[in-house]
């Protein structure tokens, strides 16, 4: 299935999203892409395109349908450039050390990821959000801030909720609210907080809440985060942004459209391209080691 990528005639400084398709990926080929993927991780060698028709049919994948994901593939090489850990052409196979990437740890996490059933869900979701929240250091540009609030946290944030109201609050330069602060409160149902202060030093800065989810299901997730109720915990002159960040990539069509008209999404694709060089790795250092674990633990039970 034919899709295209629009060069600026001028300019090759465009950004890599900046992207018109005839093809959009559905969900079928993103779960197809993911198999492919994995295939690559696990074998940690080159895979080609027989010896993929030959494992799919075990999974009820056709030979179209292989050819679809490697579609998929290409597609978001294409998006991401040096930022994916896959190479497609004949086959597919992985880049070296594609394990300590954040696309990987999102894959191995995933919905179809072969290790989902036996994952421990509190460490997954632990590396899920310090992958958001390194990603969301970028998020509304290169100065933005952002720390991983969710519980259990990461060393410096209080355990009990009004103190960590406070040190965020601290962090982010802002007062604090009026509203009653449950004690028996965890995290307000946000697990990254993210924001963008400006040389001035003044309020009324973008601020985004994030919240993670490992769920399969997870289009109700998108109204979860109260802005009103943290209004009341946090003095924001601005109404905070929320976000629904994902380990698997939202396809387009319905599934996206519903989500986007509540909330930012921050899928597979998106936390991936706003990692680089300039996020820190103190965040991602855990996700990365917990992946190669995952992936060691898969390969002997194949």
């Amino acid at each position: 299935m034919p899709w295209m990528r629009f060069v600026p005639p001028r300019t090759r400084s465009w950004p890599r999203y900046l992207v018109i398709e005839a093809y959009a990926p559905t969900k079928r080929a993103n779960r197809v892409a993911d198999w492919i993927e994995t295939q690559c991780l696990v074998r940690d060698k080159a895979v080609g395109a027989d010896a993929l028709n030959e494992a799919g049919q075990v999974h009820g994948y056709r030979q179209a349908d292989v050819a679809l994901g490697l579609t998929t593939m290409s597609r978001r090489s294409a998006l991401l450039g040096d930022t994916y850990p896959f190479r497609a052409a004949n086959g597919a196979a992985a880049k070296p050390c594609a394990v300590r990437t954040p696309w990987a740890a999102l894959l191995l996490m995933g919905a179809q990821s072969p290790a989902r059933r036996s994952l421990d869900i509190t460490t997954a979701a632990a590396n899920l959000e310090r992958i958001t929240a390194a990603a969301a250091r970028n998020l509304c540009g290169p100065d933005t801030e952002a720390v991983r609030f969710a519980w259990p946290s990461e060393p410096g944030r209080p355990p009990e909720f009004p103190d960590a109201i406070r040190w965020l609050a601290e962090r982010m330069n802002v007062r604090i609210g009026t509203a009653y602060r449950p004690p028996y409160n965890k995290d307000g149902g946000v697990d990254v907080v993210a924001w963008r202060p400006f040389p001035d030093g003044r309020s009324g800065f973008p601020v985004v809440l994030v919240q993670c989810t490992l769920e399969r299901d997870y289009g109700h997730k998108a109204g979860d985060v109260d802005r009103r109720v943290w209004a009341g915990w946090l003095a924001l002159d601005v109404d905070p942004t929320t976000a629904l960040a994902v380990p698997d990539v939202v396809a387009s069509g319905e599934e996206w459209n519903q989500l986007a008209a509540r909330t930012v999404i921050l899928d597979r694709v998106r936390l991936s391209a706003l990692i680089d060089d300039r996020v820190t790795t103190e965040l991602l250092e855990p996700a990365f080691n917990w992946a190669e674990k995952v992936l060691t633990e898969v390969r002997e039970t194949v």
